[in-house]
């Protein structure tokens, strides 16, 4: 736990450890990087494992359920966001006593807000999915709202000067919480009412609830003391909704491009179907979400700190590089191996999944090149381009996703999934090169070398599946192929880096 922090206003400049030289810059840079690729790899390890647990505890209708109750609560919390976080984070007054006051109370207000809002939409969200259950479970997991808002800016000034050692020991914690509470509560709800009974859902809502409010209290106790108090500061508050005003419309946008595939399919196909495509969308979205704890926790801040000066765009051109190697590697085997691999984890209610995760893969891959370009708009300031790239996917996806399961079913609709997130990084694209940032060719590159690695690994894979109903073999058989695919290009790329490190004394 860190000292308390004093009430003054704090100076506008970073404290001596974000305040480095190039070099110091640079290092700083990759022991953020390195806690956040650690700590997103134990959530993502927690959160796997208590996957497969609860697979086997659960049936697909219920994590249907659960998944449009997590869609509902979502998209309020995103429809709400006035961009508090990234203004602290970007803000030369991030740390300033009363500018984290005024911040803090307009997310401990806009919380409150959402949970009344959650309580009015239940019963008509529970009317039209056809799920009665959901008049309850929404207002119930609408209160995850009010934790929320009540967390302690801390989180965001840590971020801000890249101190990522807590925040990942703070969302570790959240999530062991969060999954050990699920489990065990299904187990009770299993043991009293049996294992087929959708209402065993409640167990996913306690559960994280009781995650949130572990957050809540560790934002307050174990990270920087900030001792919040109600302030509506009227300078603040102009900044701040100046600030976030495109923020708000991007964070919209966001979410409908990000969610409304599943409030499509919850409308399109059965709630056991949903089910199941959470799964292999689960299991699709770990690079994406990897490359957005980057952009968001480190390219993000870096950037800031760097937009206006010289060589800014070799810095984006360096920095995203390494993110975009590793998340095409990680591409290629879910593409080529993730069916085996979900045959050999999960059981056979659950085995549709795997081709649905291979649509999802392709997907994944065009997020990745898109988030790093949202991170460089976003520090040079742009918001409206983040605004746009939203609304690109939305519009698209809206159109995309009814007309290809018009045409050709579900298969049809992922189609159209696919191509409204390339619609997405298209329109990214468009936006860095407007601002003299290049990566189209980097980006063609690899992705054809990643449909190339895929292709011969899934070819392998699939000739050792051939007249076998064993799993673990073909899975490792493709996973061997792309690492011999991609391991010289991770090798010569962290062979160049220790070579520019040496020149660079």
């Amino acid at each position: 736990m860190t000292s308390a922090t004093d009430r003054s206003p704090a100076p506008a400049a970073p404290p001596p450890e974000s305040s480095p030289g190039k070099g110091g810059k640079l290092v700083t840079t990759l022991r953020a990087s390195v806690w956040t690729l650690a700590g997103f790899g134990g959530s993502q390890a927690l959160r796997f494992v208590g996957n497969l647990i609860l697979t086997r505890l659960l049936f697909p209708e219920v994590f249907g359920l659960a998944a449009l109750v997590s869609i509902f609560i979502q998209g309020l919390w995103m429809f709400s966001d006035v961009g508090t976080g990234p203004a602290i984070i970007q803000s030369p007054h991030g740390d300033d006593a009363r500018f984290l006051d005024t911040c803090w109370t307009i997310q401990s207000v806009r919380g409150v807000l959402l949970w009344l809002v959650s309580c009015a939409i239940a019963i008509p969200v529970a009317h039209f999915y056809g799920q009665p259950l959901l008049a309850q479970l929404i207002p119930v997991a609408g209160l995850n709202a009010v934790m929320n808002g009540l967390e302690a800016t801390s989180m965001h000034t840590s971020v801000r000067h890249l101190r990522m050692k807590p925040v990942i020991t703070v969302e570790l914690v959240t999530q062991a919480v969060n999954i050990t509470s699920i489990i065990l509560l299904a187990l009770a709800y299993r043991a009293g009412h049996g294992a087929n009974d959708p209402r065993v859902v409640w167990a996913v809502v306690g559960g994280n609830l009781l995650g949130n409010l572990a957050k809540l209290v560790l934002t307050h106790t174990y990270l920087e003391h900030i001792r919040h108090r109600f302030v509506f500061d009227r300078h603040w508050l102009q900044f701040q909704f100046r600030f976030g005003r495109w923020i708000t419309l991007s964070t919209i946008l966001t979410f409908l491009a990000g969610q409304s595939d599943r409030l499509l399919f919850g409308k399109l196909i059965p709630i056991q179907t949903l089910g199941v495509y959470n799964i292999g969308a689960t299991l699709a979205v770990m690079p994406t979400q990897a490359l957005e704890a980057l952009g968001s926790r480190v390219l993000f801040p870096t950037y800031s700190r760097m937009v206006g000066q010289a060589g800014f765009g070799a810095v984006f051109a360096r920095v995203r590089f390494p993110l975009l190697l590793g998340g095409a590697a990680i591409v290629s085997g879910m593409l080529a191996s993730g069916p085996h691999l979900v045959r050999v984890l999960y059981d056979s209610r659950y085995w549709e999944a795997g081709w649905i995760l291979q649509y999802l893969s392709v997907a994944a891959w065009f997020q990745i090149l898109e988030s790093s370009n949202g991170a460089a708009l976003l520090a040079m300031g742009h918001t409206h381009w983040k605004a746009g790239i939203g609304a690109a996917k939305f519009a698209s996806l809206v159109v995309l996703v009814p007309l290809g399961f018009h045409l050709a079913g579900f298969r049809g609709a992922l189609v159209g999934l696919v191509l409204s997130d390339l619609v997405k990084y298209v329109t990214s694209s468009i936006g860095v090169a407007s601002h003299g940032l290049r990566a189209l060719r980097v980006d063609a590159g690899l992705t054809v070398a990643m449909a190339a690695v895929s292709w011969v690994a899934l070819f392998a894979g699939n000739a050792m599946a051939a007249g076998t109903d064993r799993n673990l073999g073909p899975f490792a058989v493709a996973a061997a192929v792309v690492i011999g695919g991609w391991g010289p290009a991770i090798l010569w790329y962290l062979r160049l880096e220790r070579e520019r490190r040496a020149q660079a004394g």
